[in-house]
């Protein structure tokens, strides 16, 4: 029985979004090395299960090896490549994330025990100075306060310089044998590419992003390497801006927002917008969200909740394009809506459109408007105010008060630009100017719930 949704990425494409899956899985198969793709979101639209769709659509399977799809691969099945996957907020308090990045590519290909033993079987000086490069790049990046976990890489180092170049290990030379070890780890795997996919890195302190970032163009940015970013870009370049303006950092620059757009657009040079669900999509997605919940009991007076409550939001445009706003709101309509049921005897008509309506309100201002359900909690009344604003051109007035802070999306009859995904954009305006009026009376019932 589900009592609540919780925030997990889904698996499933609930909005439609073949066509950008498609497209994404495309660039990642068809672009030329070294290229950074990134996925680009508000907090709370899909990011995360984008990237893991297009994971699996690529290589029909999930991070760390779970096998997700046994059936008919994708079409967008691409066995040329090598994923790797990395949640950049788990080390966000890394002084090091770069670091840690080596160390789960690493881990996620199983590297050393098998190379270890093909490089001394085969005896190949190259070939054990070029798995070394990677161990060596570690320590480069950790600027040698981690040692390499491969042996005798500095005696291995000099005889592959002094057959090659005869230059010392760093710089250049660093990312070359990383490159080559990587081409190493491709031929033996028959893979043509490595594609690691970082997600959450929006999430991440500001000085963490900067230095992970950095540390990518440093050392990852090889002709055998895509980087696919999951982002939000507005969060990112705030981040780098922040970053960038600290003392004792790169704070002579005289506009740091301007130069962290630009600095992102150097690791990641192709950004490509999740699409936003549109209002019927948004719709079905939180009817569904609801009879999940609600099918796991018998009331059918609980379904015909969903039903009605479906045909507000078909009509009218009241939920953010936002899953995960759209699960919590789902959440507290299913415990509003078990209360209300329980509490109807078996003789009472179905629920009307009416009860749906001051349930979704109530919920809505639940959910996104603290300050004005508070205001209902305390005085039922006070729905008259709510009623008004939702009509009026000047919210300004001191009885508006507690809608400081909320973006209207409408000014009288005008619509006006906002955020699509923000949860504190008031989209209530246009149902409630239809509705006219509401008692205290008739809203306090659902207000207790």
């Amino acid at each position: 029985m589900i009592l609540s949704h919780n925030d997990n990425p889904a698996l499933d494409d609930a909005f439609g979004q073949d066509a950008f899956l498609a497209e994404v899985c495309t660039q990642i198969s068809t672009c030329v090395p070294p290229k950074g793709i990134g996925i680009n979101g508000y907090w709370g639209t899909g990011k995360t299960s984008a990237l893991l769709q297009v994971y699996r659509h690529l290589t029909n399977e999930l991070p760390y090896g779970e096998n997700s799809t046994p059936g008919t691969p994708s079409q967008n099945h691409d066995g040329s490549i090598l994923p790797v996957w990395f949640e950049a907020w788990r080390y966000q308090h890394e002084s090091l994330p770069i670091v840690a990045l080596l160390n789960e590519i690493r881990q996620q290909l199983g590297l050393w025990a098998a190379f270890r033993q093909e490089a001394r079987k085969l005896g190949s000086v190259a070939l054990l100075g070029a798995i070394s490069a990677f161990d060596e790049t570690v320590k480069a990046a950790s600027g040698g306060l981690l040692k390499p976990e491969f042996g005798k890489i500095q005696q291995i180092g000099n005889t592959w310089e002094k057959e090659r170049f005869q230059k010392p290990l760093e710089g250049q030379m660093i990312r070359t044998l990383m490159q080559e070890a990587i081409q190493e780890i491709l031929k033996s795997k028959e893979k043509e590419k490595l594609v690691i996919f970082i997600d959450d890195l929006d999430r991440c302190e500001p000085v963490t992003a900067l230095r992970l970032m950095e540390g990518i163009k440093i050392y990852l940015s090889l002709n055998n390497c895509v980087i696919v970013f999951g982002m939000d870009q507005r969060q990112v370049e705030r981040a780098l801006a922040a970053a960038l303006a600290l003392p004792g950092g790169n704070d002579a620059v005289p506009d740091t927002a301007y130069y962290a757009g630009e600095y992102l657009e150097k690791i990641c040079q192709d950004i490509i917008h999740l699409p936003l669900a549109n209002q019927l999509q948004k719709s079905e997605y939180l009817h569904s969200l609801l009879l999940d919940i609600l099918e796991s009991g018998e009331d059918s007076r609980a379904k015909g909740f969903a039903d009605q409550l479906q045909k507000i939001t078909d009509e009218h445009d009241c939920l953010p394009a936002n899953p995960r706003k759209i699960k919590a709101l789902a959440n507290r309509l299913a415990s509003m809506i078990r209360r209300h049921t329980s509490a109807a005897e078996a003789t009472d008509p179905p629920p009307n459109l009416l009860e749906a309506k001051l349930c979704f309100i109530v919920a809505i201002l639940y959910c996104f408007h603290r300050s004005v359900y508070e205001q209902l909690q305390r005085r039922p009344e006070y729905i008259q105010d709510v009623l008004a604003y939702a009509g009026d051109s000047d919210t300004t007035q001191e009885k508006y008060s507690p809608m400081k802070g909320i973006r209207p999306s409408m000014n009288g009859s005008n619509e006006l630009p906002v955020n699509p995904s923000d949860s504190n954009v008031f989209r209530l305006h246009q149902l409630l100017v239809e509705m006219e009026t509401i008692t205290a009376e008739e809203i306090k019932p659902f207000v207790v719930l």
